[in-house]
């Protein structure tokens, strides 16, 4: 006897609906890191059907958002334009990018266990094309040569992800926050504080 199977979802439709899937959870996680997974999928205007055929839990929801994050901030940091200005011009315009970057993926940072040999791999994955603007740097006498360029990226990072964690707590906007994360990191990196003030005119004024 033939038994009518029900048709299969076309893969354009699969791909689609993870894709808004990863995006409503990313934008409602950020909102608010408790919702649950039907919150999520309600944010998708999907199922919660069709969010458990994607992801199982919520912990290998969080794992593809990861995932994701990892790659827009690789992405977010080549339309950077990492050979473009001064290192710290270039520094300048990286935090600010990976600052707003943060915040739309703030979930994965509050979770995201900071001993964690595999994110710190894959971040440093990411960040590598800025050790490699950090020593150019210091080849140009912008950046002091007896920093390690792998821990002045980390300090960075490190200074991004705690601003992304406090930021329920403060009241500054993402400019005022980008600018004191350049503020905070260039006042140690910088020979004599060189170019501290360049292109910041609050400090101008």
């Amino acid at each position: 006897m033939h038994n009518p199977q029900q048709p299969a979802v076309p893969r354009i439709d699969v791909e689609r609906h993870r894709r808004a899937l990863l995006a409503a959870a990313a934008d409602e996680l950020a909102r608010n890191p408790e919702s649950s997974m039907a919150d999520v999928a309600q944010a998708a205007h999907l199922t919660r059907a069709t969010l458990y055929r994607h992801f199982s839990n919520r912990q290998t929801l969080l794992q593809a958002i990861q995932a994701e994050a990892l790659t827009r901030a690789s992405e977010t940091l080549i339309a950077c334009r990492l050979d473009e200005g001064s290192a710290l011009e270039v520094l300048q315009r990286v935090i600010g990018s990976l600052g707003k970057h943060g915040m739309r993926f703030r979930i994965i940072l509050m979770k995201a266990s900071d001993a964690s040999p595999r994110f710190l791999t894959q971040r440093d994955q990411v960040l590598a094309p800025v050790v490699e603007v950090v020593k150019r740097g210091q080849l140009e006498g912008d950046i002091r040569a007896d920093l390690s360029p792998e821990w002045i990226v980390t300090a960075m990072a490190s200074l991004l992800i705690a601003a992304v964690r406090a930021a329920p707590t403060t009241k500054h906007s993402d400019v005022d926050v980008s600018d004191l994360i350049f503020r905070t990191l260039v006042g140690g990196i910088a020979p004599d504080n060189k170019n501290l003030n360049a292109k910041n005119p609050k400090a101008q004024n």
